[in-house]
């Protein structure tokens, strides 16, 4: 990502995939894996069965940020 310029914040959708967020808070992927798997990331996941897919809240992660 350091060779493109970050979208500003109210460019990134609500509902977020792995590699958006990923690119939203500027971490890589495996990060965002770690975050989710130890640091309390996981409250801001959304997965509905009926789609088979993660997604990540914006609202939420933004929460999640702050109180890092």
């Amino acid at each position: 990502m350091a060779d493109k310029e970050r979208l500003s914040d109210d460019k990134f959708p609500l509902l977020m995939d792995r590699k958006t967020v990923a690119e939203y808070l500027g971490f890589s992927v495996a990060t965002v894996d770690k975050a989710v798997e130890y640091g309390g990331l996981d409250e801001v996941v959304i997965s509905p069965s009926y789609l088979n897919r993660t997604y990540y809240i914006k609202s939420k992660v933004n929460k999640w940020v702050e109180g890092l």
